[in-house]
Formats: structure tokens, sequence, C-alpha cells
């Protein structure tokens, strides 16, 4: 119970703060710089923004490239996925770093633990995260239904031939519309936030430096990122003989693979291996916490 009433606190004092609409705000802007458009004729990639401002509504009725359904869900693999880590953690991990440097918090502990205080804290992190960064996407897809045709404006031919390809990554769109197929993203981003946040506050029981704290991830993450590719090019280098061992491993441990989450075969065990992940962080956090001698540090 002491868990939970911290969790609210801090979630309240996180709605009252301006970090979360912080990061839903860079959220919303990471996605419009996505790119959705390619001119065959000149290579050039169109992003969201330019997409607004050089095509007129005739145009993006004539590929389905634009339509608000494909344009929602290609933003979510852009920018964002290269700074979550940062906007994630922006939303409650500069509160964690301020409230520790001030040495306030032995007063909170001393009325509960120090299990339920740093518990509450890594728990409050992984939430925020998550709503900050669905809620951005969700503000953002509402902007691209406003903005871009829907899919129902275009010819029978193209929307047919959409949904067919869309259903390959979405088996169900058939059954649950293009409304399942997002709510579904949500969930995926939602998940994918509180994910990016974990890093962050593991590392506050080492330092106590908000800056280092949300760049260190973002550093780790592009990384692992880059090793991911490399293992990914290095599957499938010989199309005659892929290693498709490596291929599938690549793809559990790849920090994105949540953004894809229930479309991918792996979904288990891309579960189970980030599960693992955020256990042993959670672990060590706390090991680290309850060594501290002085509640204020």
């Amino acid at each position: 119970m002491k868990i939970i009433k911290n969790i609210s606190v801090n979630l309240k004092m996180i709605l009252s703060n301006y970090g979360l609409y912080i990061c839903m705000a860079f959220t919303i802007i990471l996605c419009s710089g996505t790119g959705i458009y390619t001119d065959n004729m000149t290579s050039y990639e169109y992003s969201i923004i330019k997409s607004l401002i050089e095509f007129n509504r005739e145009f993006m009725l004539s590929s389905t490239d634009f339509c608000s359904i494909n344009v929602a869900l290609r933003a979510s693999n852009g920018w964002l996925s290269m700074f979550i880590p940062i906007i994630s953690a922006f939303a409650f991990i500069p509160f964690v770093c301020d409230e520790c440097e001030s040495q306030a918090i032995r007063n909170t502990i001393f009325r509960s633990s120090k299990f339920s205080f740093y518990t509450s804290k890594f728990l409050t992190t992984c939430i925020s995260g998550g709503i900050a960064v669905m809620l951005g996407y969700i503000i953002f897809t509402g902007l691209v239904y406003t903005l871009f045709p829907n899919i129902n404006e275009y010819a029978i031919e193209l929307q047919n031939m959409y949904k067919e390809i869309l259903s390959y990554t979405y088996p169900n769109v058939a059954n649950n519309g293009y409304i399942g197929v997002l709510l579904i993203k949500y969930a995926e981003m939602f998940i994918y936030g509180a994910m990016s946040a974990v890093p962050a506050i593991t590392l506050t029981c080492i330092t106590k430096n908000k800056y280092l704290v949300m760049c260190i991830p973002f550093f780790v993450k592009y990384a692992v990122t880059q090793s991911c590719i490399k293992l990914m090019a290095q599957a499938y280098s010989d199309f005659e003989n892929i290693n498709e061992k490596l291929g599938r491993f690549t793809n559990i441990i790849a920090p994105d693979s949540i953004l894809n989450l229930f479309e991918l075969s792996d979904k288990k065990l891309i579960l189970l291996y980030n599960g693992g992940l955020i256990v042993i962080a959670f672990i060590f956090y706390i090991i680290v916490q309850k060594r501290r001698l002085d509640c204020g540090e």
C-alpha cells in the first residue's frame, strides 16, 4: 500500500510539472520529422512536415503513402527511436535528481521505508515515461488524421491494395479495422516509453547528475543499435545461406523491437528478454540504494 500511495503522489507531481508536457511536445516534433514519401525520380525523401508544405491534397490522394493511418504508423519508427531514452526519462528523472540533491527525501523515507520509497521511484519513472510517449503519439495521430487524407477517401483499388499490404504486418486488420491497429500501436508506444526510462532511473543510484543520467542511456542505446545493425547485415550477407539464428537473435535483443512487439513472431522471447533486463536493473538499483547509510543521500 505504501508503494501505491507513493506512486500516486509522484504521478500528481508529474502532472503538475512541465517535464511531462515537454516530453509530449518533443514526441510530436520528432514524429513529424519522419520520412513518409520518396520521389522515385530524385530519390529525395519527404518528411511529414515537408509533405504538408510541398504537396496538395489532390496529389496526396494519388498515393496511400500519404493516408493518415500510414503516416501515423510510419512516424513511430523515425527520429523518435533515436531520442527515446532522453524523452522518456525527462518526464520524471530531473525531479528525482533535484530531490536527492536537496537531501529532502529522508523525511519521506522515514515515513515509509527505503524499499517502498525507491521501488515507487523506479515504477513511477517507467509509468511516466510510457504515459508521456503514448500521449504525445496519440496527440500526433490526432493531428495526422486532421491534416492528411483518410484511407476511405482513396480509390477502392488503392484501399484494397493498402489493406492487403498492411494485413501482412497486422493480420487482424480485416476484423479489428484501422482503429484496432492504432490501439495496438498505442500499447507498443507505452511499453517502449516505459522500457526506455529504465536505464535512466537505474543510473540515479550511482550519480545524481541529471544530464549524465539522461545522456548515458542515449549513447548506450546508440551503440547497441549500431551493433544490432552490423549483426543483421552479417546474418543476411549471403542470401543463399542466411544465418536465421543470428537474425532472430538480433531481432530479440534490438532495443527498438518493442516498437513492433505485437507484429513480430518472437514477441514472447522479446518480452522475456526485456523483462529480464528490467528485473536485473531493479535488483541492482534497490541493492545500491539500500546500502546507503544516509537516507538523504
